[in-house]
């Protein structure tokens, strides 16, 4: 790294900078239906200061006008999801316009690389380790496409890390731990009024201060305090909008958030809280009893595998193969999601990757286990604790998240993920003179490898993606490993060159990512701009991000027939009561073919720019 850069202070501000500068460029595009939905709330805030949408679902009363996420609230439609970016877009909307929710994810990006770099110095006390950290997060990762989105993933992260970072504050004081600890509860709870996932950071919190916390009473207690003035808000504005005071609530959709889906992960949670705490409250265990307790626990694996509950555990395994290891074991059966030849598998239309694929550079966390002692160890703990806790919903229902080219439900665990590679990099680098070279050699080696890819055989790319970065991060794992047990110094230099590979492809995925992602929003803008030209009125019958502009027009409407796998046929009342009315209906090639139209019932429209698989058509009333 360049000595002017390592300075904490001019790393943040030249990486902050260049948030705020590329905010500029970005497109203000949808990438898909969910950002939409989001951009409904924020629009409805703003023209009526109300959580409920204008889509003409009281006109016309068509569940096709929810476009799967818009739910039946107390007066009207209203979004699925928190009020946080709706109510907060519109404090911005005057100053930022369509790009409001887009600054809202930069400023957090910003909070999230000055948090990171303060959790590695937390965890690791160095200063080395916080800025690689954070170049780790910023440049080597998949994180920089969601700051420039519209869903709010980046203010999730922000705000996880800073609870996190909060609570380690809090974890070793046996006096003041009470503030820190409410900081930790209340900024846990302000995010869950964006994405309701950041209460998954809350059992991993429980767990460490069980363990660990010198008064673990005070620190529960604090975070209890700092969470349930937030966790109340949720709750006024769910029975504000769909009458129920359940926090949690996506009205009356299931999903993630319907508790039923997460028993077996529950009944594991309680389960091990309840022996940390024992494990807390008895005197401290003899090497003996360590070996029965872990005995014990294998034991327990293997009864449970035989028992009733074992295909929860094998659930469990699949899912951790296929959300962390190898994306192509993911069994969706949805028409958007096929396998390809070369045996890769397209996520309409994207090489979506596992969490290790994107990051084979997390092979490095190999190295722990042989040459972290004492605090780093711990360390180390702490992070793969809060880490295992958050994925594991996911594990267990394989959900991988739908569009997109990476794993974005993990992301609020990049910054402590980050922070254990950087320790094993500068920690491994120290035992080598030359160890940052042979890094970039590795780097180099792997972005010249993938720019020649790129132009002689392109069709390779999608194996690189999810089949060469597999055997990556499990040969940079196999050599970290080896590294940590051994301190020869060819193995050290060869595991400084692989990891430096590692991160050549991680870097050249963070690239391509973002490419792929503004290339979808860019389509999309021009898309939703094309569409202005067709008069009104009219119903949009397709992918609603294509027909954006419509967004809160009386007399421009949005339409998607209820998500299933197969035929999705239009809902023929509101066909038939859009004619009466003089509602034109347009589709998309895609949706029409879906609905099952033929082409006696469709006029074909001139639309400047929408061709080919863009073309749209009227659907004829007669």
């Amino acid at each position: 790294m360049s000595p002017w850069l390592a300075s904490p202070g001019r790393l943040l501000a030249v990486f902050s900078a260049v948030l705020v500068v590329a905010g500029v460029f970005v497109s203000p595009g949808f990438f898909n239906i969910d950002e939409v939905i989001y951009f409904f709330g924020l629009d409805g805030f703003v023209r009526s200061g109300g959580f409920t949408v204008e889509n003409g679902y009281e006109r016309f009363g068509s569940e096709d006008l929810m476009i799967w996420f818009l739910r039946p609230a107390v007066d009207g439609i209203a979004p699925q999801y928190p009020v946080g970016t709706a109510v907060l877009g519109a404090a911005i909307f005057p100053i930022f316009g369509i790009k409001s929710l887009i600054y809202i994810n930069i400023l957090s990006g910003i909070g999230t690389l000055v948090a990171t770099y303060f959790l590695a110095l937390r965890l690791f006390a160095s200063k080395s380790v916080g800025l690689l950290a954070t170049a780790l997060l910023a440049i080597f990762s998949f994180w920089a496409e969601y700051v420039f989105g519209h869903w709010p993933h980046s203010v999730s992260v922000f705000c996880t890390t800073l609870a996190v970072l909060s609570f380690l504050r809090a974890m070793p004081r046996e006096t003041a731990a009470f503030g820190p600890a409410v900081l930790s509860g209340l900024v846990i709870g302000i995010g869950m009024l964006f994405r309701i996932d950041g209460i998954l950071l809350v059992p991993g919190i429980a767990i460490l201060t069980i363990l660990w916390a010198a008064r673990p009473v005070v620190v529960l207690a604090g975070g209890a305090v700092g969470i349930v003035p937030m966790v109340g808000l949720l709750a006024a504005t769910n029975h504000a909008k769909f009458g129920t005071w359940n926090p949690l609530s996506y009205g009356d959709a299931g999903g993630g958030t319907d508790v039923t889906n997460h028993i077996g992960t529950i009944g594991v949670m309680l389960v091990a809280v309840a022996g940390l705490a024992l494990l807390r409250i008895l005197p401290p265990a003899g090497r003996r009893v360590r070996m029965a307790i872990g005995l014990a626990a294998l034991a327990g694996v293997g009864l449970l595998l035989l028992s009733p509950q074992s295909p929860y555990l094998w659930k469990l395994l699949r899912g951790t193969w296929a959300i962390l290891f190898d994306a192509t074991a993911i069994n969706d059966p949805r028409p958007g999601v096929f396998r390809q030849p070369d045996g890769t598998l397209s996520f309409w239309g994207l090489p979506k990757k596992a969490l290790f694929q994107s990051l084979p550079w997390l092979g490095l966390l190999g190295y722990f286990l042989g040459a972290a002692t004492g605090p780093v160890r711990r360390s180390m703990t702490m992070v793969l604790v809060l880490a295992t806790v958050w994925a594991l919903p996911f594990l267990v229902l394989s959900w991988h998240g739908g569009l997109g080219s990476n794993m974005r439900y993990l992301l609020p665990l990049l910054p402590g993920l980050c922070a254990l590679a950087a320790w094993a990099m500068v920690d491994l680098a120290g035992r080598y003179g030359g160890g940052s070279s042979l890094v970039r050699y590795g780097v180099l080696a792997v972005v010249a490898m993938t720019l020649v890819v790129g132009r002689v055989a392109p069709e390779a790319e999608w194996r690189v993606q999810q089949v060469y970065s597999t055997w990556l991060f499990l040969a940079t794992l196999a050599l970290a490993l080896a590294a940590g047990l051994h301190k020869a110094q060819w193995l050290t230099k060869m595991t400084l060159v692989v990891s430096g590979a590692a991160l050549g492809l991680g870097l050249h995925f963070a690239i391509s990512d973002l490419q792929t992602s503004q290339v979808v929003r860019f389509r999309n803008e021009a898309r939703a701009r094309a569409v202005e030209d067709i008069p009104g009125p009219v119903i949009f019958y397709g992918a609603p991000e294509h027909f954006a502009s419509a967004i809160g027009q009386p007399d421009r409407l949005l339409a998607l027939p209820p998500a299933s796998i197969g035929r999705k046929p239009i809902d023929p009342a509101l066909f038939a009561a859009a004619c009466d009315r003089g509602v034109r209906l347009v589709i998309g090639v895609g949706a029409a073919r879906d609905a099952g139209l033929t082409a006696d019932r469709l006029v074909a429209l001139e639309v400047d720019g929408m061709t080919g698989i863009d073309r749209l058509y009227e659907i004829r009333c007669e």
